[in-house]
């Protein structure tokens, strides 16, 4: 070995300086260049990679929204079903099906109304009918529900008439398609007596359809499964009723990371899979992604051919670079520096230019695209920034939902009994305006005149209820327009709300909301002259919202504050003031033309 080393050592030192030089330069260029084509090709590799996981991520996120969308226009469409109070009247008047023809006619016709009043044409609901209390069908608007006897255990049955809750099930196979069903049992009102249960079936399709026009999306396979691993439903509807696992065929050490960290990749058919796993929140289901690596790879593929051009092309220019004068070589670099360090010092909208096609270039090359690059990665992060802001306001604003329906319900029934039927009819009416305006067109983000009509008829229903114990009043002190103003969506009724849980003390309950505007900002004050905060629990409050940690007690207000934060930044929110047993003021600061 040593004789060997020897040898090659005097036939390379036979060779002129230029050729020793030029042969080493080859040499170390070539190691240096494979070994560079293979990290950054292993490396974009782990960058695609993680960067489709990320993507995928944000899209289970969009399914479960639109999962979380489909399933509660479901449920809100069974239970307006089960308390309709004519469709309840008329199965108090037909507790089973009628045997005689002319009479299942007449309450199927009945039924039929009432429930295409509620339903009309809604995509998601393909077939819907009633169960009596005795489990018979009313075939009100279709006979295959007769296939679903099958399925209806009868511990499921018995539940039904004793558990008024939502049900959600399936998938279930009816006229050869899968379909989930949706079941509400329906009660007497006033007795809470068992009159029935409204059953609707949704095909698996439209549940599926949460999948679809998803961004980047391409060669990508959604699967819903529940908590068993049995495939609910899949963007193909392939492998349905099957174990996923099975199906699937991933080992035990895939699975045993899929379960852990939401994250694994496996053989699938002797495929490479990246699989990425999030829970649905509403049920005991998950969503799993499943994309072949091999999809990803048809870049890399385009990336390597890249490289080795690159590559046998420097390689060729390495032969011509003994040749070349010092000069040449150090004018472009001191040129790429000065690009370089100009960059590093925070001047990123530059180009280097070079009109050569040696090592250099590539260089020059390199640095465009790395520039370019930097700008896509910050465009992209400012996007991301935006899209987490605009999730955690839809999240935030999610958490506040009012809970005095029932309440009202009973009070216009109240009117109704004391034969007052003009106030009913007139709080009917804001008890529905107030709905239909909170509730609809899936808007955020509304103008303070909405709010401000929101929290009048707010007002003006819980006035109905107390109105022994408390009034109101609302002052317009600016003829600013208050269209130019934007707030979050049920920002006033929160507070609101307080005053009529806590704020009630021996006296009687005058309640203000007041806007006004300063020179840049606008001023909506809540105050109430209520039994007040003590200044134990006051400074408590205070803390929460400046240290946004959460607590039972200042839940609401947090949740206020930190959506305008979101929004309009620190400068803006919340501010309170109080003294025990004299008033509560709470003044919320919004921006001109916000």
């Amino acid at each position: 070995m040593k004789k060997k080393a020897n040898l090659f050592l005097r036939l390379f030192s036979s060779f002129t300086l230029k050729n020793r030089l030029l042969i080493t330069y080859l040499c170390l260029s070539s190691v240096i260049l494979l070994i560079t084509a293979f990290s950054f090709y292993n490396t974009s590799k782990k960058v695609l990679i993680k960067h489709a996981t990320a993507t995928s991520e944000q899209q289970l996120s969009i399914i479960t929204n639109n999962l979380r969308e489909k399933i509660g226009h479901i449920t809100d469409y069974a239970i307006t079903l089960s308390i309709n109070s004519e469709i309840a009247e008329t199965l108090k008047q037909n507790p089973t099906v009628p045997v005689n023809a002319l009479d299942r006619f007449l309450t199927n016709s009945a039924l039929t109304k009432q429930a295409q009043r509620i339903i009309g044409l809604h995509k998601n609901i393909y077939q819907w009918d009633i169960l009596d209390t005795q489990d018979h069908w009313f075939h009100s608007s279709t006979a295959i529900t007769d296939e679903l006897d099958t399925y209806f255990s009868g511990d499921l049955l018995d539940s039904l008439k004793s558990d008024p809750e939502f049900h959600f099930l399936g998938p279930v196979m009816i006229e050869s398609q899968p379909m989930f069903i949706a079941l509400k049992p329906i009660t007497d009102i006033d007795t809470t007596k068992y009159l029935g249960t409204v059953v609707l079936l949704i095909k698996e399709s439209n549940v599926s359809s949460a999948f679809r026009d998803l961004p980047d999306s391409e060669a990508k396979y959604f699967y819903i499964i529940d908590s068993s691993g049995q495939i609910l439903s899949s963007t193909d509807s392939d492998g349905i009723f099957q174990n996923f696992f099975e199906y699937m065929g991933i080992p035990s050490k895939g699975l045993s990371a899929l379960k852990s960290s939401n994250t694994a990749r496996a053989k699938v058919r002797g495929e490479d899979t990246l699989f990425i796993k999030k829970s649905y929140p509403g049920m005991d289901w998950s969503v799993v992604n499943m994309i072949p690596v091999k999809n990803m790879n048809l870049e890399h593929g385009v990336i390597l051919q890249q490289i080795i051009l690159i590559c046998l092309l420097l390689f060729f220019l390495s032969l011509l670079f003994s040749i070349l004068c010092t000069r040449t070589v150090t004018a472009p670099i001191q040129k790429l520096a000065s690009k370089m360090q100009s960059a590093s010092q925070g001047n990123l909208n530059i180009t280097a230019n070079y009109h050569s096609r040696d090592e250099i270039s590539v260089l020059y090359e390199q640095f465009n695209i790395m520039m370019r690059k930097i700008h896509t990665l910050l465009e992209n992060i400012y996007a991301e920034q935006n899209a987490k802001q605009e999730m955690e306001i839809k999240l935030l604003q999610s958490q506040i939902n009012p809970h005095f329906l029932y309440n009202t319900l009973n009070m216009i029934k109240s009117l109704i009994e004391l034969q007052m039927p003009d106030m009913a009819i007139k709080a009917l009416s804001s008890m529905s305006g107030f709905y239909r305006n909170s509730l609809s067109r899936g808007e955020f983000i509304i103008s303070l005149k909405q709010e401000l009509e929101l929290t009048k008829q707010y007002l003006y229903l819980e006035s109905l209820r107390f109105m022994e114990y408390a009034d109101y009043k609302i002052l317009i002190e600016t003829d600013y327009p208050l269209d130019n103003v934007r707030i979050p969506k049920l920002t006033l009724q929160p507070l609101i709300e307080n005053i009529f849980v806590h704020a009630f003390s021996g006296t009687f309950c005058h309640i203000i909301v007041t806007v006004h505007i300063s020179e840049e900002n606008i001023h909506i004050v809540v105050k109430d002259n209520g039994s007040g905060i003590t200044p134990e629990k006051l400074m408590h409050i205070r803390q929460s919202l400046d240290s946004r940690q959460l607590s039972e007690t200042s839940f609401g207000l947090l949740s206020i504050h930190q959506r305008i934060r979101l929004l309009y930044g620190p400068p803006y929110g919340l501010m309170i003031e109080s003294e025990k047993y004299s008033h509560t003021t709470v003044t919320i600061t919004l921006p001109k033309g916000a």
